[in-house]
């Protein structure tokens, strides 16, 4: 799971900003309808700020989304990261507040978990691979 822990490093040496959060929401949602997959909810918060939240065609309520972030705040690392460390944070499991499984990952300034970006809708190694991508796309 080291590679979790790069992604971590490797996409967080982007300075985070507002403007930042918008185009990468409005990013993971024009990649979907690109795509015609199904639809996901997106979330962004930032330093207690929520920045971007958007709910596609046919998605409700935003609970997972919440979900994935607090597991994120709590635990400094991706929500997937977390999946596969259950060991580590079993108090986390089997608990209505937290979503162990992919598609939640952390914003990162100084070594502290100051916001999270969070995907849900498609099966959870999807969700964080879509976060993925997109980062990866901004990065370059």
């Amino acid at each position: 799971m080291n590679e979790l822990l790069q992604q971590e490093e490797i996409y967080n040496q982007i300075p985070f900003t507002h403007q930042r959060a918008l185009e990468f929401g409005l990013e993971i949602n024009q990649y979907i309808l690109n795509r015609n997959m199904k639809h996901v909810g997106v979330r962004i918060t930032y330093k207690g700020i929520l920045i971007y939240q958007y709910l596609m065609e046919n998605k409700k309520e935003d609970t997972w989304l919440k979900r994935k972030e607090k597991t994120v705040l709590e635990s400094g690392h991706s929500s997937l990261y977390v999946f596969y460390h259950q060991e580590d944070y079993s108090h986390m499991l089997n608990h209505d507040d937290y979503a162990v499984c992919g598609g939640g990952f952390p914003i990162l300034e100084n070594g502290q978990c100051v916001g999270a970006i969070c995907v849900s809708g498609l099966p959870h190694e999807d969700d964080h691979g879509l976060i993925i991508q997109t980062l990866e796309k901004r990065r370059g």
